[in-house]
């Protein structure tokens, strides 16, 4: 949390370089989530799409889509237990400061809302059993950015969220490529 608020304060006093009020930017990325269970850590891939307005002098809100990419399993004794992120979509604010015309940091918050199917062997059961469900979480992380050219930019980050109050955190690394409109 400190290092959030560190952003933020930092972001209101510094001058900004590369993003203005008002520009609008698009973003293609691909993210790794490690999540851990009782089984073990899973860590499926994601690919997304994301639009972003500067609506402050350092603060851009964020809108994203994004779609599982890859699952994954994990042996057990009865047989693989795999995980399947499907599809979703996030809405948060992004406090973010320039060191220079080429780097700059960010944080980010916000909520992501998605679907993801979780399919485990049960004992003495031909088939294995599917479960869909849908999940809200609250997201927060850290990026850095660089700016290629005045119009594309790269950016990666780390991004905690958590499920409820008696789920487990669940990382991710991302790495994003953006172009401004």
């Amino acid at each position: 949390m400190k290092i959030f608020l560190f952003f933020l304060l930092s972001s209101i006093f510094s001058e900004i370089y590369a993003q203005n009020v008002g520009d609008i930017y698009g973003a293609l990325t691909y993210s790794q989530v490690s999540s851990s269970s009782n089984f073990g850590t899973f860590k499926p891939t994601v690919a997304g799409l994301g639009l972003a307005y500067v609506m402050a002098d350092n603060l851009a809100l964020d809108a994203g889509v994004f779609d599982g990419n890859s699952d994954s399993s994990l042996p057990t004794r009865f047989g693989a237990v795999s995980v399947k992120i499907k599809n979703g979509y996030s809405l948060g604010i992004r406090p973010f400061m320039a060191f220079n015309e080429t780097w700059g940091g960010y944080a980010k918050l916000g909520r992501q809302f998605g679907s993801q199917t979780v399919t485990s062997p049960v004992p003495r059961v031909p088939k294995p059993v599917r479960v869909d469900s849908n999940y809200a979480r609250t997201y927060y992380g850290l990026g850095v950015s660089y700016n290629i050219n005045p119009r594309w930019g790269v950016s990666s980050d780390y991004v905690w969220s958590k499920k409820g109050e008696n789920e487990t955190k669940n990382t991710s690394v991302g790495f994003g490529v953006r172009y401004k409109f």
